[in-house]
């Protein structure tokens, strides 16, 4: 039974908070009245050489949110006693602590003050999984990339010649195997540049310039924007280019009927990565006006099929595209897939490769989802803010 005359003392940085800090805090309340010693942003730099995801005055906002909890209080000091200062001040009956927490220095601290020291085994409450806070953090958020339409716009040797639009739809993170045209080396300076979580801090068109600049930095081949703005940018959107490497306009399809219906009808297919020797650019491509007009339509059309939620447009787009890549880039296609691109088109199922092409993962188009494929969460913004 809950003492109501008692004071528990409990400290850590509840960073990412999660069912298993609940748990901990509501067993801590059956003790006492519920004060937490709140870790600073700056001690997580001292002590573990690294910033919370949430800064401190989020992580105090959603404790103080919590039933359970009486009144939080943001530590001034650092070190792994950083409670030290709370347990002058507050004066508790007890200090709780989880047992993957506990320390003989943390014990022989509060037993030299008379103050009870407890330790909670860690136990999620129902059927819940046990969580915590350092496996979440390696939860690999960053997004994916669909190819949708005009692909190879974004690079100054195309749009110079026509100008064109690139339509991507941003992705949920999937288990996705590299090399195969889901942009896994822009993703690699994702993870570089911001660990395994995109800043919230940043406007996705700051976070996007910033990728870009890094990626390409010192190298002679550019990589094109398609992959760092794809990637960024949440929804589906639009990026038109024209004798540049930066998008000179962006739409974006924020419509959640839209988003909906799409998520039905785009799936993906896995082949195989692509091989370490293979080139989808043999260097010898020529890019006629001509065809580039043609591409640059069929880009506009998906657009307008997506925003229509046509799904007979849809499929025929999708087919077309991959058509006029495959005359742009003889390489986009290998001979290992084509088989596998002539199957699924003869049962009426739209599909293109991802990226450059060659082989990899293939987008496909249908009414049903097809055997042995994998759906996709189209990202929309309110999962991320």
């Amino acid at each position: 039974m809950k003492l109501k005359d008692s004071i528990v003392l409990v400290a850590g940085y509840f960073d990412l908070l999660h069912s298993g800090h609940i748990r901990f805090l509501q067993k801590a309340s059956q003790y006492g009245r519920v004060y937490v010693s709140l870790g600073s942003d700056a001690n997580s730099l001292h002590s573990k050489g690294k910033a919370p995801v949430c800064s401190e005055n989020e992580r105090k906002y959603m404790l103080d949110a919590i039933k359970f909890v009486d009144e939080v209080l943001i530590s001034e000091e650092v070190g792994s006693l950083s409670f030290k200062q709370h347990l002058d001040s507050i004066q508790p009956t007890r200090f709780i602590i989880n047992k993957d927490g506990h320390t003989a220095q943390k014990q022989k601290l509060c037993e030299s003050k008379g103050i009870e020291y407890t330790v909670l085994e860690r136990m999620p409450m129902a059927d819940f999984v046990a969580r915590s806070s350092t496996e979440m953090r390696e939860i690999d958020e960053i997004p994916h990339r669909l190819d949708l339409a005009g692909g190879f716009f974004d690079q100054k040797k195309i749009n110079s010649i026509y100008p064109g639009s690139v339509v991507i739809a941003n992705i949920e993170t999937m288990n996705l195997e590299a090399r195969s045209g889901m942009s896994s080396s822009t993703r690699n300076v994702i993870h570089e540049l911001y660990g395994k979580r995109l800043p919230p801090d940043k406007s996705e068109q700051e976070l996007a310039n910033i990728i870009l600049a890094y990626e390409n930095f010192d190298q002679e081949y550019v990589s094109g924007a398609t992959d760092a703005y794809g990637l960024i940018f949440s929804s589906v959107c639009r990026f038109h280019f024209s004798n540049g490497y930066m998008p000179q306009k962006i739409e974006k399809i924020n419509d959640t009927k839209v988003l909906d219906w799409l998520e039905r009808h785009l799936f993906l297919k896995q082949t195989f990565p692509r091989p370490e020797k293979y080139r989808v650019f043999s260097g010898d491509e020529t890019f006629p006006e001509s065809e580039l007009r043609e591409y640059a339509q069929l880009s506009s059309h998906m657009w307008d099929a997506i925003e229509s939620r046509n799904l007979g447009k849809l499929i025929e787009n999708t087919d077309k595209i991959r058509r006029i890549q495959q005359k742009l880039i003889p390489g986009y296609i290998s001979e290992s897939v084509s088989p596998l691109l002539e199957e699924y088109q003869s049962n009426g199922i739209g599909c293109k490769l991802m990226g450059a092409g060659g082989c990899g993962y293939m987008l496909l188009v249908g009414k049903e989802q097809p055997k042995d494929s994998q759906r996709i969460t189209i990202r929309r913004q309110s999962l991320y803010l």
